[in-house]
């Protein structure tokens, strides 16, 4: 059953919800054609977006296609080198022509596209302006009002004007964040800005979900966030700052949208400790979790486990290398020498302009801590005479309290290996004790550094407790692993609250208590959980603590002690009261509890006990919901009620769903109507061709046909397999991980269709192991089989140390796992379904209907 899934109010901000803007999309190419003379001159053509970079050549009469799901942004680079904005849309067909430097448009979007070169999104200001001055603001919100004036005037799409008038508006927000940056990297220029400056920014609340049409959206509003909190808008936290950024987005769709886009960001960065705690985070910044948001943080959170195990010998609390590095006059310096203090490390090279930029704030930074227990490195990994000159250059008037160093053999030496610098500025923290705190810590312009290294050296303020901070605590809580680590940050918790008086903060004081119950309840410390219990006063939220715990140990096999805790729940919510008064809200909860109390009864075999409750919860359901139905049909059969139970167990058939045993119970009930068993077979056939015309039905929707990536891997005797020797085979393809549950869940259903079809000799079935974290899964995979049973052939695809993908997944473009491909005896990929509903059953027909198709 699924999990009920207490909302908790209190813990969260009040948030604004607007509607996301949708503009229809049928996933069409959209088709470019190219029509330029460029007198021999390259032309470019490519997406705005800010995770493109660089530019893809095109040639004048190329005609080139764009897979699109929803209208984006492209930029054409003439011969001139004159950048062109381009708006596409979905099953578009365009011609950009070029003739002495003009830029022309014809088919699809082209008025839209006239329209962007007349009115352009950047504004040049007066040379007789000051750049980013006040009469410079000015200037560009007169261009900006004025463009998005003519825009509402024009005779253009509605959905159109929609979107880009966001453009514009991001487009100016863009150039505010990144203008003086700009100059301060590549020009070395300093700007004077007024203090009005970024007023645009902090009135935003991203209430519009037109803006994530905006190519470089992400961009904008991180970087947005971030100048905030430089500039003190608010207290930087370095575990819990994405709280802090989402609660300024008024918008769910745009803030699920950022969460994610961040979180991937952090990923992409290397490895983070905290980042379970920003998973949490981010679930809990969204009141409302869409199916999609949760399946992308489920996905992430894979991911990050692939990266932990990657990085194990890096993660925090493991012993930090001693290295040894030499000062520009060959002076040699070893990190043995600070044991003791907090050590900094800052790796870099001088060719490295994002490194040198970060310079500054690291001698700020290592200035302003100096005298505290804390040295800071910088460490060139320059090597070869050129590049240790320039090194040399660029150090040899530095000095402030930071260490210049250069570590011998740079990106080959022990120290960078150990750390698996591929990438700088890359920095790392080590605690007093020498141990790593963050392999992959923030920059040093990064405000959120100095509050991490604060922390570390113990020196953060007292009193300091906000709900951003204590709602990071209870979510760090919520992580750990075992009851007791939960007891002791709950203990320490309570104390600061009451230090601090921080009387906001109890509620989450609540749900801590309560993640410290469930926690030991499932240890099966029953004393421990019930003292804790006894300090909650009778009240709606022990209700709900008695209610998750009791789910949790029904999803556990716990049935008897679920089946109490779901009953004290239920008397909770009933004593006392008159059930038809309840607000829907509580009889809704109720219904979720009955639900669970009833199967945990059942499978507790109390089914006599049940039968009241099971009534119950089915006489006031849709009849829709199959926990429910299944837990009546079972106490209806257990009381000989074969005729009431019928009807249930044909719908278990009619939609694919149901059991041996439901079956079993059908056939019970047949003969009792019938007096023989005679019929059956038939009668279970007519109830099973609607779930087959449906099933029909799909199949034909979801046929598609696309060849198939060829591929050679070996299985676990160490055999060669290749996809092109099965050809005249229909194929079924499993991409599986041994740390996928829903994957291994799957596996009896796929043994039973390969028992299905195990007599047919031009039918295949290969189950490839992919995504693993461990060096050698074989023979964890080997073990797995052997002892489930399973008959699977199981073939390796192995990830590439160059690309650091595995190069087979990646090539059938899977978007999650399992992933299932069902290949033609052509060799084309038929049908490619993802996932696993939970339901054998279900999942045999579907696959056997797939392949009988093809056969």
């Amino acid at each position: 059953m699924k999990t009920f899934t207490l909302f908790i109010a209190t813990l969260l901000c009040m948030f604004t919800y607007t509607e996301g803007f949708a503009l229809s999309s049928d996933s069409k190419a959209a088709h470019i054609t190219f029509k330029a003379e460029t007198n021999g001159k390259k032309i470019y053509f490519q997406s705005e977006s800010d995770t493109i970079y660089g530019y893809q050549e095109v040639k004048p009469g190329e005609t080139i296609a764009l897979q699109l799901e929803k209208p984006a942004y492209y930029y054409y680079m003439g011969s001139n080198s004159n950048i062109s904005t381009v708006f596409v849309t979905p099953g578009s067909t365009s011609r950009i022509e070029e003739k002495d430097g003009k830029i022309s448009f014809e088919g699809d979007n082209a008025a839209i596209n006239q329209f962007i070169q007349q009115h352009s999104s950047i504004f040049k200001s007066p040379d007789s302006i000051a750049t980013y001055s006040n009469e410079w603001l000015e200037f560009q919100h007169k261009m900006l009002a004025e463009s998005i004036d003519a825009l509402k005037a024009s005779n253009l799409p509605d959905e159109f004007k929609h979107i880009h008038e966001c453009y514009y508006q991001y487009t100016f927000l863009n150039q505010l964040l990144n203008g003086p940056r700009l100059m301060r990297m590549f020009m070395k220029k300093e700007v004077d800005l007024p203090t009005n400056y970024y007023d645009d920014v902090r009135k935003n609340r991203y209430e519009d979900a037109a803006l994530l049409y905006y190519p470089k959206w992400f961009t904008v509003m991180r970087e947005s966030m971030e100048i905030l909190e430089k500039n003190g808008e608010w207290q930087p936290d370095p575990t819990n700052f994405l709280a802090q950024y989402t609660a300024r987005i008024s918008n769910n769709e745009v803030k699920s949208a950022f969460l994610i886009r961040y979180l991937k960001q952090i990923l992409k960065a290397g490895y983070s400790d905290d980042f379970p705690t920003y998973l949490s985070v981010a679930k809990a910044s969204v009141p409302t979790h869409s199916e999609t948001f949760l399946r992308e943080l489920a996905q992430l959170e894979k991911q990050y486990d692939g990266i932990k195990a990657r990085y194990s010998n890096i993660t925090r609390g493991n012993t930090a290398p001693v290295f040894t590095a030499n000062d520009i006059d060959g002076k040699a310096y070893s990190s043995a020498d600070y044991a003791g203090k907090v050590l900094v490390l800052d790796f870099w090279f001088s060719g490295c302009i994002p490194c040198k930029a970060e310079m500054p704030y690291m001698e700020k930074l290592a200035e302003k801590m100096k005298g505290e227990n804390i040295q800071f490195f910088t460490l060139s990994l320059d090597t070869g005479e050129q590049l240790l000159k320039a090194w040399k250059e660029l150090v040899k008037d530095q000095n402030g309290a930071t260490l210049q160093l250069n570590v011998p053999n740079g990106f080959k030496s022990e120290v960078a290996k150990h750390y698996g610098i591929r990438s700088v500025p890359r920095i790392v923290i080590i605690d007093q004790q020498g141990k790593i705190v963050d392999a992959f810590a923030k920059r040093p312009s990064d405000p959120k550094l100095y509050q991490q290294l604060l922390r570390l050296l113990n020196k953060e303020e007292a009193g300091t407790l906000t709900k951003e901070k204590a709602t990071a605590a209870m979510m760090a809580l919520r992580n750990a692993d075992t009851a007791a680590q939960k007891e002791e940050m709950l203990k320490k918790f309570v104390a600061q609250v009451k230090k601090e008086k921080a009387d906001f903060a109890y509620p989450m004081v609540n749900m801590m208590m309560s993640f410290t119950i469930e926690a030991f309840y499932a240890e099966g410390n029953r004393e421990k959980a019930e003292g804790y219990m006894a300090n909650i006063p009778d009240s709606p939220f022990k209700r709900d603590v008695l209610a998750i715990s009791g789910f949790n140990r029904l999803e556990n096999g716990s049935f008897e002690m679920a089946a109490e805790l779901l009953n004290r729940a239920i008397k909770m919510t009933t004593e006392g009261k008159d059930e038809d008064t309840l607000p829907k809200e509580e009889k809704h909860k109720l219904n979720q509890i009955l639900t669970a109390y009833v199967e945990a009864l059942i499978k507790d075999n109390r089914i006599q006990e049940a039968i009241p409750h099971a009534k119950q919860i089915y006489e006031s359901s849709n009849k829709q919901n199959y926990s429910i139905n299944d837990c009546y049909a079972t106490t209806l059969i257990f009381e000989k009620k074969f005729s009431e139970a019928t009807p249930i167990l044909e719908n278990f058939v009619r939609i694919g769903k149901a059991t041996p045993q439901q079956i079993a119970w059908l056939k019970q009930a047949y003969t009792r109507k019938n007096g023989k068993e005679k019929g059956f077979e038939q009668y279970l056939d007519e109830l099973k061709s609607e779930f087959h015309n449906t099933l029909q039905e799909k199949l034909a929707q979801n046929m598609v046909n696309e060849p198939a990536p060829l591929f050679t891997l070996h299985n676990m005797d160490g055999k060669e397999v290749s996809l092109a020797s099965l050809k005249g085979k229909v194929v079924v393809l499993d991409f599986w991980a041994t740390w996928c549950g829903p994957c291994k869940a799957s596996f009896p259903a796929m043994q039973e269709t390969i028992n299905r079809f195990a007599n047919n000799k031009e039918v295949a079935f290969l189950f490839i192991n992919t995504l693993e974290s461990k060096k050698n899964p074989q023979e964890t995979v080997r073990k797995y089989m052997n002892d489930k049973g399973y008959t699977f052939n199981v073939v390796f695809d192995v990830k590439d140390p160059n690309t650091n993908k595995f190069p087979i997944i990646e090539s059938y473009k899977a978007k999650g796992i399992p992933a299932k491909f069902i290949i033609d005896k052509e060799g084309n990929i038929r049908f490619k379904p993802v996932g696993f509903s939970g339901s054998n059953e279900e999942t045999v027909e579907e696959l056997s209907a797939m392949i009988k198709a093809l056969l």
